[in-house]
């Protein structure tokens, strides 16, 4: 309905641009108002012509009304509100199509924001160093589901993983690895522990694997012992990590090796630019970036004068690698803790010839888990962490999933376990999925009273103010999704799922689905209560959760 609407009254925008000799494109918005007498759809088309057409708005307005009332050939009623705002009623007949468009149109709730761009979503990117824990858990969900939703909204999306398998931590890994092998063979005064390095249990399981496997790792040069002992850990870490990524509903189309950037002279190569950019300088022996012109705090190091690249150059080098590789949006998803690195990145990429409005940063604000009213604290290189495959195994996946999802992502989270567990209408997820298994629930039960469900029979005649407000719940998710792409946050739509769950569970309570008495009355609502169903589902899918026809 709404995309019928906007087809014809861009064409009549067209036409009128036409007999005026303009050939600009003019972009309008079509919405569902807040308040009923506002009609059912409201249109700014008239304000955006005005400094095209040079009239009066709401003479543009009715001209747009008459033309829009004409190619419905009367199906919806029109009036003029403000300084020429289009307020639209359309008839039952098309709210019924709606509701049969939700039904079988499986791409009802997609949209062309993208225009098929190529997107890459870089998200988790955990360094190898320890298992996920319930911090990337909330990154890993809010990724899969930005990814999810732009590729609802016509982007070529890929996922991709950096694996930071290069640099200090690594050392320092190979390090903590080595010294605990040491210990299992009674020799730990030959490797003492780094004061760095990684301390939890994990550690010791990686080199006790590797003890199974070898004897000599301690007699052998050292620089070889570490590699095998870093070659072990990163090989172990990354599979553990994958595999919860993967029981978490979170797959990648590719994994980044921050290695392969030496390996293959990407940085070389990305240093060569910067250069004829006229960007870079030497001082004291360093190379610098002068990211400082760009806007930046001050000017970053980039190669170090001992010959050492800084941690920031890598960095600049894939970021290239990606606009090389052929996208034209990038999505870089962070901790919070790395606030301060957006504007030097951003400046780095307008060094190098990019428009920074193509790239694009979400920071993931702390999650703290929250049970029996206790917040527990983690830290990976401690050891005391919370693993995300903890949280998994307390609450579920599709509990983790919209817990995760149901705050903004640059808000800081309180979990709440006890909350995720609960089964009731106070768990946001659960009243939720409950929704949709009660509708399956209905239709069951009216095959089983021997009612013949068929879809959108009767429904013109079931269509009151009740259902017409519950379609245009349904269809608001259209708008939700487009926002939700185009802002990146996913807990829109986790917001707008608990709203249709109210409206639905309200409307169930408020009216007699199954009426043995009105057949038709009781298959139009089965109709409409399917389309919710498949609103819900299509919600819950962007992120990540099950929708359950039994509970």
């Amino acid at each position: 309905m709404k995309e019928k609407l906007t087809l014809i009254i861009d064409e009549i925008v067209k036409d009128m641009l036409n007999k005026a000799g303009v050939s600009e494109e003019v972009s309008f918005t079509l919405v569902i108002p807040e308040k009923e007498e506002h009609g059912d759809f409201a249109c700014n088309a008239a304000m955006q012509l005005v400094r095209f057409l040079k009239k009066n708005p709401k003479m543009i307005a009715e001209e747009i009304c008459s033309a829009l009332v004409e190619k419905m050939n009367g199906q919806v009623s029109v009036e003029i509100a403000g300084p020429g705002f289009i307020n639209i009623k359309t008839s039952k007949c098309f709210f019924a199509e709606t509701v049969m468009d939700i039904i079988n149109n499986k791409k009802y709730f997609h949209n062309n924001t993208g225009r098929n761009k190529k997107a890459m979503v870089e998200f988790v990117s955990a360094n190898p160093t320890g298992p996920l824990h319930i911090g990337h858990g909330r990154g890993a969900a809010y990724g899969d589901s930005v990814a999810r939703v732009l590729s609802m909204s016509g982007y070529d999306v890929t996922r991709e993983y950096y694996v930071n398998d290069a640099g200090n931590q690594m050392n320092n890994l190979a390090l903590s690895v080595y010294s605990r092998y040491a210990e299992l063979l009674g020799r730990a005064e030959e490797a003492p522990f780094p004061e760095t390095g990684y301390h939890g249990d994990y550690i010791k399981d990686i080199s006790a694997a590797l003890l199974r496997q070898r004897k000599d790792i301690l007699d052998i040069d050292k620089k070889e012992a570490l590699e095998l002992c870093l070659e072990t850990a990163v090989e172990t870490i990354q599979k553990n990590i994958d595999d919860d990524l993967k029981d978490f509903r979170v797959e990648f189309h590719n994994y980044f090796s921050e290695k392969s950037l030496y390996k293959q002279g990407l940085i070389d190569k990305a240093l060569e630019k910067l250069s004829k950019s006229g960007k870079t300088f030497e001082q004291d022996g360093a190379l610098w970036l002068n990211t400082s012109s760009m806007g930046d705090d001050k000017d970053r190091v980039l190669r170090k004068s001992t010959g050492e690249y800084t941690y920031f150059t890598p960095d600049i080098a894939y970021h290239q690698n990606k606009y090389d590789r052929g996208y034209e949006y990038l999505v870089d998803i962070w901790g919070a803790d790395h606030h301060g690195y957006i504007k030097r990145m951003q400046s780095a990429l307008e060094c190098l010839d990019h428009d920074v409005s193509t790239f694009k940063v979400s920071l993931i604000q702390m999650v703290n888990l929250i049970q029996n009213g206790e917040k527990i604290s983690m830290s990976t290189r401690s050891g005391d962490f919370i693993p995300l495959s903890y949280l998994i195994d307390e609450v579920g996946i599709d509990a983790a999933r919209f817990f995760y999802n149901m705050r903004s992502h640059d808000a800081q989270f309180d979990f709440d376990i006890d909350l995720a567990k609960s089964k009731s209408n106070d768990n946001p997820v659960y009243y939720i999925q409950y929704a949709h298994a009660r509708v399956h629930s209905l239709i069951a039960n009216a095959e089983d009273k021997g009612i013949k469900y068929e879809r959108g029979a009767g429904l013109e005649k079931a269509l009151g103010i009740e259902e017409i407000q519950l379609i245009k719940n349904m269809i608001r998710l259209k708008y939700v999704i487009e926002l939700a792409a185009v802002h990146l946050e996913p807990h829109r739509v986790a917001y707008h799922l608990q709203e249709l769950a109210a409206a639905f569970h309200s409307y169930y309570y408020s009216n007699k689905i199954l009426n043995l008495e009105d057949k038709d009355l009781t298959t139009g609502r089965l109709s409409l209560c399917e389309a919710v169903a498949v609103t819900i589902k299509t919600g819950l899918e962007i992120l990540g959760v099950s929708a359950p026809e039994k509970m």
